[in-house]
């Protein structure tokens, strides 16, 4: 299978073919022609269902012409009572594309307007469709080196150009011209599957220098090759960014998805590691296909809130149920409720959750500790647009470490309301109820009998020291139920070495899996 580089093709152009002459005995092989991006449009007569998927996702409608310009039907998320732009007068804005808006902001280009010092120029206006309000940037941005290599297709940085706008189907495969050419019969696509196939965009770095260009001229990494991973290079938005990071590293803004899992400054995620890649759990074609709820749907439901301009409304636009997460082996659409099943076979849905019978009775999945919607969450509803994707649980005891207000937790962003006067009260609480634990079991006996509470399933060291300097292995267990303790997991241990002492002091490692 070829790759191809996602830039710096030359333009459309035919090689003649030289027939050998049937009269030889040779089969007749098309020439190779020099491929360019042929669009969108023209995958549609072979592929039509995938075209389909593909122009109804959230990837084809990431830049949109502005509603206000006459004969537009196209709605946008305007807030009615939004500033005009620059200082025109007119009814008609003079911004002409309206970009992204979905879930986290909508932002205003206009092109070629007298006196903007880039052709293609994002304004200073933002809408925040989460806030329902409207924000100024303090300076213009040049669209075309801050957003352009992520929003369109085919984009040449070397003259700042594009095929497409948006993220049409060469986008992921690459220029296919001459697999249009010759009929897909030969000479194909790429298909690249990699993580970096999708991280060269769900990422928040600039570039690294190559060629001519110099190091961070791009808000977005260049010379990425479709099928090769290993060329992805990027510097990347430090952790330490508080604008894009928890103080823990998990994302609080979009496009950070790659950054997650495989962040230059620390250990890349276990499923990254394991070569879980995007694509095992999101179908790539339907990414992100976009369903208006009806009026009146609850509003805790996950979703993205935006405005409807037509309507003067704001509503919930929520991912088709199962419609871009796939079985990773049937590809049929599948919940994410049930994709973590189908490789963690042997967990609980409930896994930590057993601490009382309402804990084991309360409908959560596996993502709902695992990846926590953190990323632009709505004030008033609690909801966020986007899940993490480092899929660990975020701790309480990380919250009660860098401030309950600067860190969520899994526990008690949105779950657990009631369980605390305030964030840092919901926190401890949280804390103290999954904190792994060695307590006395009876008092004043020989021996000494300690009762652990773990996580069913996991295995943990119990250990005991007299001095703190040298501590003394005394067994190794996997917690199970405790009796009269249920649904408290754990195990019990009578301390045959504590005869003969009025002291002796106790910890409890987590063994495996590795914490």
């Amino acid at each position: 299978m070829r790759t191809h580089s996602p830039a710096l093709h030359p333009q459309p152009q035919q090689l003649g073919a030289l027939a050998l002459g049937a009269a030889l005995g040779f089969a007749l092989i098309p020439a190779a022609s020099a491929n360019y991006y042929a669009g969108s449009d023209r995958c549609r007569s072979c592929h039509a269902a995938k075209y389909r998927e593909v122009t109804n996702s959230i990837h084809a409608k990431m830049i949109r012409v502005n509603a206000h310009l006459p004969g537009v039907i196209h709605g946008d998320l305007r807030l009615p009572n939004a500033p005009k732009l620059g200082t025109s007068n007119s009814p008609t804005n003079d911004a002409h594309w309206v970009m992204g808006g979905w879930y986290k902001e909508e932002s205003y280009i206009r092109t070629n307007r007298p006196g903007d010092p880039f052709p293609y120029t994002v304004t200073q206006f933002q809408s925040d469709p989460i806030k329902n309000t409207y924000v100024q940037n303090q300076s213009l941005r040049d669209w075309t080196v801050k957003c352009a290599g992520c929003h369109t297709t085919g984009y040449n940085p070397t003259n700042r150009s594009w095929k497409e706008l948006n993220i049409g189907c060469e986008a992921c495969h690459g220029p296919s011209g001459d697999h249009a050419d010759d009929g897909g019969d030969t000479i194909f696509p790429v298909i690249d599957r990699s993580t970096e196939g999708c991280g060269y965009c769900h990422i928040r770095a600039e570039n690294v220098a190559m060629g001519s260009f110099t190091n961070k001229q791009f808000n977005f990494p260049i010379g990425y090759q479709l099928g090769n991973p290993a060329s992805l290079q990027f510097i990347p938005e430090p952790l330490t960014a508080t604008a894009s990071f928890y103080p823990d590293g998990t994302a609080n803004r979009h496009r950070e998805q790659y950054l997650e899992m495989n962040h230059p400054a620390r250990a890349p995620s276990k499923h990254y590691a394991q070569g879980v890649s995007c694509t095992k759990c999101h179908n790539p074609h339907t990414a992100g296909i976009l369903t208006n709820y009806p009026s009146g749907f609850p509003a805790g439901i996950y979703g993205i809130k935006n405005y409807d301009n037509v309507n003067n409304t704001t509503n919930y636009v929520g991912w088709e149920r199962g419609g871009h997460l796939w079985h990773p082996a049937t590809h049929a659409p599948i919940s994410k409720e049930d994709l973590c099943k189908t490789c963690h076979t042997a967990v609980s849905d409930h896994h930590v959750h057993q601490f009382s019978a309402s804990a084991l009775a309360a409908t959560i999945t596996c993502v709902d500790c695992h990846m926590p919607d953190v990323i632009n969450i709505d004030p008033v509803t609690l909801r966020a647009a986007l899940p993490s994707h480092r899929f660990t649980a975020m701790m309480p005891a990380t919250s009660l470490k860098f401030g309950p207000n600067a860190q969520p937790n899994s526990c008690t962003y949105r779950c657990h309301q009631s369980d605390g006067g305030d964030k840092s009260a919901r926190a401890r609480w949280a804390d103290s109820i999954i904190t792994l634990k060695a307590s006395p079991l009876v008092a004043s006996s020989h021996p000494f009998q300690v009762r652990v509470v773990g996580t069913p399933e996991y295995r943990y060291a119990l250990e005991a020291t007299t001095d703190f300097q040298v501590w003394i292995p005394l067994t190794t267990n996997t917690a199970a139920a405790l009796p009269s303790y249920m649904p408290r997991w754990g195990f019990e241990f009578a301390d045959p070495g504590s005869f003969g002492t009025d002291k002796r002091f106790y910890r409890v490692r987590q063994v495996s899996p590795a914490p």
